[in-house]
């Protein structure tokens, strides 16, 4: 067979008679320590495809993108990593398997009937353009929003019989959400609004002009104790279909296997997996730990190396194993406060992976002054910092400049982002304007 499926949560696998390539597996791990669990079932014939594709492609850091416990499955596979700045995903790999990187915007051979093209983005995410026999190609944004890339990708989708768009569109829990205001009240996320998503695809079908859309990248369930009450927050599958205009054309189910040849598919059975409740402690945490000096010095050096959160924030403060612990960075008012159990957050702090412990939404987070934590202390931290190595300013500069060199649509797209941001920082979350920013991103697309 000639085509591709989809499985899990943002997996797609494509064949060229046998499977050329495999991406972003997460098959076995629980994600954001311990809090991400799986909905659905992923059956064995496809983890045997994942683990005989030749090539798998991972966009970008998150691990429910790259996910530690499931490397076992491609240890024989080529791994293939965008251009990002600061090559921390590619430097990992390419020490531990046969890796390429992937120049954006070149097509790559992977077999005779399949090429790829790979795009890195300055949010530290990537997206793929997968051309099947030149007829039909699958346009894999997974959790990015093609900045820096948009008009170049849309063109290049022009030139299709077929287009398959695979992006996250839910309700928006699939980031973080615990939030609370100075008075300590819970923060309704957009999410609540449980908006109809099929209008969200309808959208981005008619903006890329993709004729067929599958559910992508959504597919997620909280597991952790702490964290399970934000289920109430997370798409239902029957949901994405909910307001969808067929005029734009067609949104398939969410797990199928697709033949390009007789250009119809059929669905992969999986099943609906039973709730796994994880302790806390199930995931090596302990509310009751309090943090060491040494683990105090490990945050000030941590959050002192970024070199625009003074700019924005007057100071953070942890509170862990009920006792608080501040870092002083400026005389600005605003200020965030991290309740979290110590395991967990000395592990982000550690391997730099404060995202993780964000999107685990176990860690509650006060806003004092502010009302958004974008777009001024993430994706500095998170994005650029973590996964980009650039926190200073100096770094900082390097690290616009690169994706200004390398990025077609650069400053068209960055405007759009930063209209997004002025949004979301002075519009509360609570306000149906909110989701304003929101909408920019997806007609940019």
């Amino acid at each position: 067979m000639i085509g591709f499926e989809t499985i899990g949560n943002a997996t797609l696998t494509v064949f060229d008679d046998v499977p050329v390539l495999s991406t972003d597996p997460w098959i076995d791990g629980k994600p954001y320590f311990g809090s991400w669990g799986h909905p659905y079932s992923i059956p064995l014939e496809q983890i045997e495809n994942i683990q005989n594709s030749k090539f798998i492609w991972l966009s970008h850091g998150h691990p429910d993108h790259i996910d530690s416990a499931s490397y076992k499955h491609f240890t024989g596979s080529t791994i293939l990593i965008p251009d990002h700045y600061g090559d921390r995903i590619f430097n990992y790999f390419n020490a531990r398997f046969d890796c390429i990187k992937l120049k954006s915007n070149q097509w790559f051979q992977i077999s005779n009937n399949v090429r790829i093209k790979s795009f890195a983005d300055w949010n530290q995410d990537a997206a793929l353009l997968v051309d099947i026999l030149g007829e039909d190609l699958i346009v894999n944004v997974n959790d990015g929003g093609l900045r820096g890339w948009s008009k170049t990708i849309k063109k290049i989708i022009e030139n299709y019989k077929n287009s398959f768009l695979l992006q996250l569109i839910n309700w928006g829990d699939a980031d973080m959400i615990n939030f609370y205001d100075e008075d300590g009240s819970f923060i309704l996320p957009s999410a609540a609004e449980k908006p109809q998503i099929g209008k969200s695809y309808s959208r981005v079908m008619k903006n890329l002009k993709c004729n067929y859309a599958i559910p992508f990248s959504s597919f997620h369930k909280y597991v952790r104790e702490d964290s399970m009450h934000m289920n109430q927050f997370s798409t239902p599958l029957k949901k994405h279909f909910e307001g969808f205009d067929n005029s734009y054309g067609v949104l398939l189910p969410a797990f199928i296997c697709w033949d390009c040849n007789k250009e119809d598919y059929t669905k992969i059975k999986v099943e609906k997996l039973d709730n796994i409740i994880l302790s806390a402690e199930d995931c090596g945490d302990n509310y009751s730990d309090e943090l060491t000096f040494i683990d105090k010095e490990k945050i000030i050096k941590y959050f002192r190396s970024f070199g625009t959160i003074p700019d924005h924030f007057g100071s953070i403060v942890f509170t862990v194993g009920g006792k608080d612990f501040g870092i002083k960075l400026s005389e600005k008012l605003p200020q965030l406060r991290f309740e979290a159990p110590r395991g967990s957050l000395i592990k982000a702090i550690e391997n730099e992976i404060f995202d993780d412990v964000l999107i685990g939404n176990f860690m509650k987070t006060t806003l004092i002054g502010c009302k958004s934590l974008h777009p001024n202390f993430t994706p500095p931290v998170t994005k650029y910092g973590d996964n980009g190595l650039a926190k200073t300013k100096e770094e900082l500069e390097k690290y616009f400049n690169y994706y200004q060199l390398n990025s077609a649509d650069y400053w068209k797209d960055m405007f759009k982002f930063k209209t997004e941001g002025i949004v979301r920082t002075f519009i509360s979350p609570q306000s149906k304007f909110y989701n304003i920013g929101k909408s920019f991103k997806q007609k940019s697309l």
